[in-house]
């Protein structure tokens, strides 16, 4: 299956521990997509069941990381996008927020795009891998 660094939307991919993370057990993914160059991933590292649940004060502290790395590179607080899957729903089991840090509205429906498009071509491949070993099991039979 192709990863978050094998993703050929996905580029100059860089983790980092920035001040505030280390004790918190978490870091600073950054990476750029086509046409949005500030791309972020702010991974808890833990992998225990509580990590799993929705912990207030890591959301608090990844909103408030958001609004820092769009100040450093719009100089307004308030230009990103964030999503936050729950449980259930994520790809990984820890908690993890991605922020893309967008100057336009154009780059926030750009982004939408990409991410249909990776997510369907995604579930796509799932499919069809599944379709054929389902396929080849029955045969076998």
């Amino acid at each position: 299956m192709i990863g978050l660094s094998m993703n050929l939307f996905v580029w100059n991919k860089q983790v980092s521990t920035p001040a505030g993370y280390a004790e918190r057990d978490c870091v600073l993914v950054s990476y750029e997509m086509p046409l949005l160059r500030y791309c972020y991933v702010l991974c808890h590292n833990t992998h225990s069941e509580q990590s799993i649940e929705l912990d207030s004060s890591m959301v608090g502290f990844f909103v408030s990381e958001a609004r820092r790395l769009s100040t450093d590179v719009t100089g307004n607080p308030e230009s990103y996008v964030i999503i936050l899957s729950g449980s259930f729903v994520r790809k990984r089991s820890n908690l993890h927020i991605h922020v893309f840090v967008v100057r336009r509205r154009f780059q926030k429906a750009w982004l939408y795009l990409l991410l249909g498009i990776i997510h369907a071509t995604s579930a796509m491949r799932r499919a069809v891998t599944h379709f054929f070993v389902f396929v080849r099991g029955r045969t076998k039979s």
